[in-house]
């Protein structure tokens, strides 16, 4: 048994994952429409209505503003309920699947699923970690800065999506203003190339085998930079992209499906 994950989306306009493994299907977020969400799926010869659910990490517009299509369309939302009000005030009123101890996992089908706190300016934010079989990945966006907490979590995952939002002196010389710079580089607010880079050499040792860079700012950042820089720091440690593959997320375009094994 094996997991698959497809970023669909990834950034500050829009944000949603695809996990599935050979009979159950799920979504990381909803920050994008049914249309778009449709024509991701259609790659693994899956609909809407395959979907065995849509797990939300926290309220932010662009991880829900496709939320209320979804459910009009029968899928099932999961949801910690310290999320839930603040939930159905930006995406309004969504019927949330009943999970007993939703913090100490849950089944969804053949997939085990592990929330983790993440922290982010929000509500109750969260990462999540799926397993299947053998086959581990994790979904860890739209983080403040990195625990400890977060790194067991991501440990042990063969393919981790991780955020590396900004880089830091693009930020710091950009045109955002200084409220805005604050906040994201503050403690709940956004990982930076360089700390997404930190955490890669923590996780390359630990059975971590791609790692697909997401939620890379558009103003502050770009795809050569986040990739180099993390790279950059994996080599430094003594690891190869033969070691560990370094993928983007786009914000635009749809990712390729990778197979954790």
């Amino acid at each position: 048994m094996s997991l698959k994950i497809m970023s669909v989306a990834s950034g500050s306009k829009g944000n949603c994952t695809y996990i599935a493994s050979e009979t159950t299907h799920l979504l990381v977020d909803a920050g994008v429409g049914t249309k778009r969400i449709a024509e991701a799926l259609s790659k693994d010869n899956v609909g809407i209505r395959d979907l065995d659910g849509v797990l939300i990490t926290h309220e932010h517009d662009d991880h829900v503003s496709g939320l209320q299509c979804l459910a009009a369309m029968g899928v099932k939302v999961y949801a910690h309920e310290r999320i839930m009000p603040a939930l159905v005030r930006k995406a309004g009123p969504v019927a949330f699947e009943n999970v007993d101890f939703f913090d100490a996992g849950f089944l969804i089908g053949d997939i085990r699923i592990y929330p983790f706190r993440i922290p982010h300016d929000t509500a109750y934010p969260l990462g999540y970690s799926f397993e299947c079989g053998q086959s581990r990945v994790s979904v860890a966006t739209d983080v403040g800065h990195v625990t400890d907490g977060i790194l067991s979590n991501l440990k042990g995952s063969q393919i981790v999506l991780l955020e590396a939002n900004h880089d830091t002196e693009m930020l710091l010389h950009g045109a955002y203003p200084k409220t805005l710079k604050t906040r994201i580089r503050g403690a709940n607010g956004h990982l930076s190339n360089d700390s997404a880079a930190l955490v890669a050499t923590a996780l390359a040792g630990c059975g971590m085998k791609r790692l697909i860079l997401g939620h890379l700012s558009e103003e502050n950042n770009c795809p050569e930079l986040a990739f180099s820089t993390v790279v950059a720091a994996l080599e430094k440690n003594g690891f190869s992209v033969n070691d560990v593959a370094v993928d983007i997320a786009y914000q635009n375009k749809c990712g390729e499906i990778y197979i954790a094994k």
